[in-house]
Order: structure tokens, then sequence, then C-alpha cells
């Protein structure tokens, strides 16, 4: 019996196996938008509880295989799910529609997350694929025009440096007036942000109202941006992915061009100076027709980057982990330029168990920069002066070919004037070739945090972090090299110099949280958190210069010189014409050494409070106390807070979002935030100084600085009105803000009576307002295998200096260096110059205007007037476009500024005819004046010097400039899956700063300075690469 009926169960699951074989079968259709009809690629298609699953190839197809009765979930980003049942048909066409609420994404705030649609403040996002695939050194300079009211603004083209970034406007005269940075929840110096992997970046969170920035207390003035790096994701497995770049770059020509040997000898001739000076035509073409050098060709060259980078993230259901290596490299476009930086990182998320997470966050960095000498200087060692003040008809070869980098001895009119303006371009290329300036530098930023959850909706959480930089530093001049010769002295036996130093920053952070959240009968939600916050930070740095370096032994401390030693005599002190041989007394070797180290500290509390109804209005409020250790304890602690609120519009029952809006969000925000970056560390304390004749000729301490216990941080209050709103089924979205922040006890040097002593006090005295509008728009053109988007953002921001303290006069300006001049009433940085009124006919003489606007001829500074002119500028955005047919795409980003101005010091000195003997100039002094009657912008010889320019070369540095464009290719995914080993694919070529519009003629109309002199300049650069992923 027992056989028999084993024998029947398995000819009956041998039936059921049976007529499961028989109902499976394949399934196709094609998957579409419900918007537009048109197909989408890249959809998921899985039978549900399996792990069978396909994707929509370009054409939104698909096929799978599927049993009746089963059931098919279709998937998409920013789509909702659909799930259908496998009938008696084969065919199963699917039309899906967008999901809004996967549109309301997740934003990083302070201390947290929270749904679009429940932030409260003036907060702008930029993401990882808006990031990541930039070449750049520099993090700043790749956020450039990504976020409406963003500024920035660049000290140089050398690799890896930094620009000076403005979130809506300068709030300090003479305080820091950058953002508070924060990596992963720890702040971090401004270089740390800067020199971040880009492909780490997840993504960027700007905070710019006083709401957002509120909770970060006496440093949330300048705002705030938040970077959050990549993670891993839960059940993804093990992937690998690998990155590979190439690119070249060339120099940006500036708008101005120098002479060649034939008009260079000809205008010498003409104001009777240098070789030129009374030579024939067939002199001067004799002397041309040997030399004629394009001193750019010697100076510049083809500069190259080479990125390579390595991930590895890892998910499972508990933990995932993002691990990264990357070696950058870049060598830029003059000599001694370079980069080389190495970079590691690895973040892990655990969860213990359904109640506790841990975090760890760490990244590594060293570089080593090579540093071209005096780049943006008046030095004649600056490489970017040099090929535009040589003298053409000047070779820059020795007679056996080789590059000459002596000089030549071409005139008797001073012979070849070893460190002076003759010998111009061969003391750069000496000391570029000879002399080192070199940086290494180590960045490490950790932090291990941990988030308990007690009971239901109460969480506890801490964190420690680290942000730590060591900076190692050198600068040698070889006794050989040219500015060996009067280094230490012109007189000194044994030449050169060794400097070398270092800086340790460490900077500590602990915080612990605790949060509540809940919602109530389903529209009732709250959210409170209270937090506690210690910062330590400890400063050291040391350096020491050494003169006389014994050339075998250049590049190690032996080399130099024992600080005693004296050169033997060098003169016939007795007339007897026999150099003595006693020495002369003279030390030129004494060492010099310097160090330095100080504490700062930062202890605060703080409480966020939210209240949400409905997902239709809700408040937050938020205060903080703050003590810093840098003021006294009369004015240690400081409380700032906020408050704002938001309507969503749109979730209101009678709002018709049949319309052409279909979301609404009304912002209101006021908060008020500290900047104690203002000023010096130890401002309010009194100081003291080594004096070596303080006293009849002894040794003593003096006072250097009167203290201020009154002194305290600067304070930034800020209103802010926004809405955003989505329209056309959500494929516009538009934001905009109008805001208004007033600034008060800004840092400003009191005078002080003579009998103190000191002749100013640090002090809380002025206040200054910045008030503004910015727009951001994005819209999707289309979608489906043509996809096409436009963005674009704008920013208008008036700054205006309200009052300077009780000791301003109105009559005179404070000058503020670099042509600029500080006054009630005006902008940070409003030009205060002579006005420039052209040349005289007559005599060829410069004309200017007075004070009162009556022509002169002669030039006086107390004619000097404020002008409607600012360094920074009225208005700046970017726009772009995304535009991609299935794996094709094309992606371009434009930036611009407006309404700012430059003086150009550059253009000043190539027209300065008082140089015309020894240096190049401008082919604009063609039009130089020569007769009476002359109608033309160029003086005689010698009238004008460029210190008498005024606004002469006061200049428009507005620009518009094609910041990033690329083109790639995704190989499809039917192609990858045959080669068992890619799961993605990418190749691509971009080019960045192609093109640039503007009426500037310097190097870049982008530099973070008032006045310009040959600096360094922003490279165009082509770059291809591919992603792969395994």
């Amino acid at each position: 019996m027992k056989l028999k009926l084993t024998w029947l169960m398995t000819l009956f699951m041998a039936f059921v196996l049976q007529l499961s074989f028989a109902q499976e079968k394949t399934v196709t259709g094609t998957v579409t938008s419900s918007a537009d009809g048109l197909p989408l690629p890249g959809v998921n298609v899985i039978v549900k509880g399996t792990a069978r699953g396909v994707q929509t190839d370009f054409d939104g197809v698909y096929s799978i295989k599927a049993s009746v009765g089963e059931t098919l979930v279709y998937s998409f980003v920013s789509m909702e799910a659909v799930e259908m049942k496998v009938g008696s048909s084969n065919t199963m066409d699917v039309s899906m529609k967008e999901d809004v609420s996967a549109l309301d994404e997740v934003v990083v705030v302070a201390y947290g997350t929270e749904k679009a649609s429940n932030v409260t403040s003036a907060i702008e996002t930029v993401k990882a694929e808006d990031i990541d695939a930039v070449p750049n050194a520099s993090l700043d300079q790749i956020l450039q025009g990504q976020a409406a009211g963003l500024n920035i603004q660049t000290s140089s083209g050398q690799p890896g440096a930094s620009g000076t970034v403005i979130l809506r406007g300068r709030n300090s005269i003479n305080g820091n007036v950058e953002p508070l940075f924060i990596i992963d929840g720890v702040p971090v110096d401004e270089d740390n942000f800067r020199s971040l992997n880009s492909n780490d970046v997840a993504n960027v969170s700007v905070l710019k109202d006083g709401s957002a920035s509120a909770l970060y207390g006496n440093r949330g003035a300048g705002g705030v941006i938040i970077v959050t790096t990549k993670t891993g994701k839960k059940g993804d497995g093990v992937k690998v992915a690998y990155r590979s770049q190439y690119g070249k770059s060339t120099y940006n020509d500036p708008g101005f061009e120098v002479m060649t040997s034939t008009q260079m000898l000809n205008l010498q001739r003409t104001i009777g100076t240098g070789l030129g000076n009374g030579l024939s035509d067939e002199a001067i073409a004799a002397l041309s027709a040997q030399a004629n050098t394009d001193w750019r060709e010697i100076f510049f060259r083809e500069g190259f980057t080479n990125s390579q980078e390595v991930t590895v993230t890892t998910g499972s259901e508990t933990t995932t982990t993002y691990n990264s290596v990357g070696y950058f490299e870049q060598e830029g476009i003059t000599q001694r330029s370079k980069l080389q930086r190495f970079t590691f990182r690895t973040n892990t998320n655990t969860s213990l168990n359904d109640r506790l997470d841990i975090t760890s966050n760490l990244t590594v960095n060293f570089s080593k920069n090579n540093i071209p000498e005096a780049e943006g200087s008046g030095s004649l060692d600056n490489p970017f002066l040099a090929p535009y003040l040589a003298l053409p008809f000047v070779s820059p070869y020795n007679p056996d070919g080789s590059l000459n980098i002596w000089g030549t001895d071409y005139t008797t009119q001073g012979g070849t004037n070893l460190n002076g303006f003759l010998n111009t371009p061969f003391i750069t290329l000496n000391t570029n070739a000879l002399n080192t300036e070199d940086e290494n530098e180590m960045k490490i930023v950790g932090r291990l945090g941990a988030n308990l959850e007690v009971v239901n909706n109460l969480t506890i959480g801490g964190s420690v972090g680290v942000d730590y930089q060591n900076l190692e530093f050198q600068n040698i001049v070889r006794p050989e090299s040219i500015r060996g010769d009067i280094t230490p002295d012109a007189n000194a036996l044994i030449k050169g110099s060794h400097f070398q130093g270092y800086q340790r920053d460490a900077r500590f952070i602990v915080n612990a949280n605790a949060n509540y959240n809940n919602v109530f009968n389903e529209v009732h939600s709250v959210d409170f958190t209270a937090g506690t916050e210690y910062n330590k930070r400890h400063l050291m740095s040391s350096s020491f210069i050494g003169y006389g370096l014994n050339d075998k032994l250049v590049g190690s401390g032996s080399a130099i010189t024992d600080g005693s030693t004296e050169d033997p005599a060098t003169a016939d002190t007795n007339g007897d014409g026999v150099i003595d041989d006693q020495d002369d007394g003279t030390q030129y070797y004494v060492p010099g050494v310097a160090a330095s180290s100080f504490n700062d500290g930062l202890f605060s509390y703080f409480g966020i409070g939210k209240y949400d109804y409905d997902d239709r209005y809700g408040i937050q409020a938020s205060v903080r106390r703050d003590a810093a250790a840098r003021f006294s304890d009369t004015n240690k602690w400081g409380t700032f807070w906020s408050v704002s609120g938001k309507w969503n519009i749109h979730n209101e029952e009678w709002f018709n979002e049949a319309g052409a809006v279909n979301s609404m969000k009304l912002r209101l925000s006021y908060g008020t935030a500290g900047n104690q970056r203002a000023g010096g560390a130890f401002n309010a304390l009194s100081l003291y100084a080594v004096d070596q004749t303080s006293y009849n000729g002894t040794v003593g301490y003096t006072l250097a600085q009167i203290d201020n216990p009154n002194l305290k941080w600067e304070t930034t209050a800020q209103f802010n009105v926004g809405i955003d709103m989505s329209l056309l089924d959500y494929k516009m979205n538009i934001t905009l803000d109008l805001y208004d922040k007033k600034t008060t006890d800004l840092f400003i040097n009191k005078p002080l009576s003579l009998l103190s002593s000191q002749t100013g006090i640090s002090a809380n005295l002025g206040e200054l307002k910045n008030s503004g509008v910015e727009l951001g728009l994005d819209y999707q053109i289309l979608s489906g295998d043509w996809n096409w988007s436009i963005n674009g953002n704008i920013a208008y921001n008036k700054n205006e200096i309200l009052d300077l303290g009780d000791d301003y006069d109105p009559a005179n300006p404070i000058l503020a260096g670099g042509g600029t001049a500080l006054a009630e009433g005006e902008a940070i940085g409003t030009f205060y110059r002579v006005r420039w009124a052209g040349v005289n006919p007559v005599d060829g003489g410069g004309l200017w205007l007075d004070a009162d606007g009556n022509l002169t001829n002669t030039y006086n500074t107390s004619d000097r007037v404020l002008l409607d002119k600012t360094q920074d500028p009225k208005f700046v955005g970017g726009f772009g476009t995304d535009l991609s047919y299935k794996g094709f795409a094309l992606n371009a980003l434009f930036t611009y500024a407006a309404d700012q101005w430059r003086l150009n010091g550059s253009y000043a000195i190539i027209e300065d005819t008082g140089l015309a003997g020894f240096a190049n100039m401008s082919t604009a002094l063609d039009r130089i004046w020569s007769q009476p009657g002359d109608i033309t912008d160029i003086p005689r010889h010698a009238a004008v010097s460029r210190g008498q320019a005024g606004t002469r070369y006061l200049e428009d540095a507005s620009f518009l400039r094609l910041r990033n464009v690329s083109l790639s290719y995704t190989l499809p995914k039917d192609v990858l899956d045959r080669t068992k080993v890619f799961t993605n694919m990418r190749l691509y070529v971009q080019g960045q700063n192609l093109l640039t519009f503007t009426k500037w003629r310097g190097f870049d109309p982008e530099s973070n300075i008032s006045s310009t002199f040959f600096e360094y300049p922003t490279p165009k650069t082509v770059t291809v690469g591919f992603d792969v992923e395994f």
C-alpha cells in the first residue's frame, strides 16, 4: 500500500510539473510614458517573488519568460511601479505614470536630511552627475555656475590652486567672507574642501539663508556648504569601477599683443631710446632678421592632466562600503608648474540591529606641488610677465642651439644687467631651471558616528571627527643661479639660500544629539533635536632660512654656512693697492628662525524644533549658544536663532493641479549667524614684541597691540522669502528667492591717540548690507529616445556699507588697496580713482577730470572720486543643457558674471613708454602721439607714467564662459552583457574653458583681486576618458 501511494504521488508531481512547463511562455511588450507616449529604455521588468528579470531596450521593448498567473513588476526611476498578471496573451504593453512622490527628493540640511517638500529654508543641491566627471583639481571651481548666488573667483591657474567662494555677497570687510565647509558632518578647512576628490562626492548642499546657517552659530554668517560623499547600496553586492582620464591644456591668450623686432626698434628710434635709437632702416632690418622672438613660445607649454581612479562598493543587507583610490597629475602651462595628488577614501555604514547604526568616513590626500616663481607679482621672475616684457630682437638660444638661461650682452647700455630689466626673460628662465619652490601636503578628514533608536521615535547619536593638515614647504636659491648672485648679498662670497618650514593644523570635533519625531492623527508631524558640540583646534608652524650654500650639498641643511662666518675683506682699506686680508666684520650668513603655536576652541549647544500639519503648513525654529575661546570672558558667549515656515499651496483642496502649475511652495525665514573668523586669533589680547633697541639700545619688550575685552564676533541677520514651483506636468521647476541680510559689529581698526603708542585697535564698529534676488529654472523639453533638458540660474546682489564708525570722514574714504576704497553708502571694492579724460592733442600729455569734473592736465590724487564700479559682479550665474539620444549624450555648462571691474596692471606696464628702452611694448604704441594735432589714445613718450593712469586701465571684466562641454557614449546593455565582464561602459571627450567672451584685455576676468598683474591664467583643457563598471 505504501509503495502504491509513493507511485501515485510521483505521478501527480510529474503531472503538475509538466503542466507548469506547459504554461510558461515568452511574454513581450513595450513600455511607454503616459505623459508623451514615448518608449522608456532601461525599465526593470521582474517576475514578482523571483530573481528573474530583464530591462527594456532603447525602444522600450522587453522579452521575458513567465507563466500564466505570475505577476510582472515594472519599475523605473521617477515612475510609479506597475504590476500586471500574466494571462493568455503573449503581449503585454505597459504605460507608466510619473511618480510625484519620488520627485520629493531627500535634501541634506543642517544636522540631518529632510524631504524637499518639508524644507523651509533656501537650500540648493548640486548632484554627483554635475560634479564627478569634471577633471579639475579644485572642487570649488567645479561648482561655479551650478548654484544661484554662488560666486567663485579664481586666484590662479596653477594646478590645485583655490579661489574665493562668496555666497550672496561679501558680509565682512576685514574678516573671512567664505562659507563654512562641512564634509560628512566634519567642519573642515577650506583647502580640505577644495582638494576633495570630486568623484567621491554624492551631492553638495548650499545653505543660503539665515534659517539654514543659524544652526552653525558664529561660523555660519557666510553661508554653509555641506558635502556628502558616496556610499554603497544595500543588497548590491560587490561592484568595481574604473575611471581613466587624460587631457591637454593650453593657455588662454590675453587680449593684447606686444611688438615684433621691427616694430620695437622703430618705436625706440621714434622716441630716441634703447638699441633702436639712431638706427637706419637697413640696420633695423638686419637686427630683425637675426632674431624676432615670440617669447610666449619659450615660456608657455602644453600642459597635461592624468587621472586614474578605482572604486569598490559593497552592499549586504546590513553593511555597505564605498572605497576609492585615485591618482591625479596635472602639469601646468608654464615651467615648473605641476601637481601630483594621491587620494584614498573609505566609507562604511553598518546596521548592527534594527536600532543601532554605525558610520565611519575617512579620506586621506597627499599632494606634491611644484610652484613657478612669483606668478602674479611684479617680480622679474614671474613667468607670465617675462614673455611680454622681453625684447623680441634678443635670441633665446645659445650658438649651439640650446636654450640660454643666463642672458646675452646685446648692448653697451648697462651690459647684461644681470638682475635687471635688460635680462628679464633670462632671469625667469634661470630661476625656474635651477631654483625650487615645492610644497608637500598631507590632509586627513575622518569621522566615526553612531545612532541608537532607544525607543520608537527617539534616537540618540554622537560622533567624533578630525580634520588634520600637515604642510611642508621648501624654497632653494642655488648659489650658481642668477638670483643666487645677490643672495644673501651681492658682496657675499658664498651665495644662495635655503628656506624650509612646516605647518600642522589639527581640528577635532565631538558631537552628541538626541532626536524625537512622530506623527499624530496622520496629519500632525513633530521633530525635535537637541545637541551639543565641542571643537578644538591646535595650529603650530616653524620655519628657518639659511644662507651661503655649498653647491655640493644643496638641498640639505649641511649646505648652509655657519651664521658666525665672516667673509674676508674685498677692498683696499688703507690705500696701498693691496686687498686687506683681515676680516671686514660683516656677517652675511646669520640665519632666520620663526615659530608659532596657538589653540582655539568652540563649545556649543543647540536645539531645533519642527512642526508640520498635513504636509501643508510647516514651521521650524532653532537656537544655538556658542562660546568662543578667542574672545574675552565678557563676550565669549553668543546666541544665534532662526525661525522659518513653509506653505505647500498645492496640497490645498482648492488648488487645481490640472492647470499649468503642478506644485507650489512658499517659504519664509529669518535668522542670525556669526563670523568669528574676522581678524586674527589674538585680536582681543594685548600683544608684546621683542625690540632690539627698546630703551637706550637695550633689548626689551614693547607693546605691539592693546587688548580689547569688548571685541566679539560679527553678526549677520538675514530675511528670506522664496517660492518653489513645478509646472507643465513637473517638466519645469522654478525657484525664486529674495533676501536682505545685514551684518553688524564689523571688525574695523579704530584710530587711537599717539599717546597710546599704537595707531589703532580692533573694534566692532561698522555695518553693511547685502540684498538681492536669485532665480533658478530647469525644464525637461523632451524625454524618451531623445532626451533634452535645459537649466539656468541668475543672481543679483547689491552690497552697501552702512556705517564705518564715528571716526569715519566722508571726505576721505578709507583706502583699501588695488585702487579701491571703503566708504559709507558704497559697496566693498568700490574703485576710487582720478578720472582719465584722454590725450591732449596739443602736446600729447595726459588729461584728467578734477574732483569737480573739470578738465585738467595735472594729475593729483586729491582729485580721486568714488566710482559706480566695483570688483565684485552685480550679476552671476550659469546655464546649461543636456541632450541625449539613446547612448549618446551632449552636455554643456556656461557661466557668467556681469558688471564687475578690474584694474588692468598688465596692460598699464606694456603701454608705459618710460620702459621702452629696455622692455617690449604693446602694439598699441604704433598710435603714440608724435606731433601737435594728433588725435590718439596713447600719450607722447614718458608723458604719463602708469602710476598716473587713474581710470585709464579700469576695464569691464564681465564675461560669458563655456565652462564645461562633454560628448559621451554609453554602450548598450545587451552588448555589455555579451562580454560577461562589464556592466557599464562610457566613453567621452570634454572641454573646459574653451570659449570666453569678454571685453577684458587681460589673462582671466575671473580673478579674485581688484588689480591684476600677469597672473596665472585659467587654461583651456580638452580631456578624453572612459568609465567602466564590473
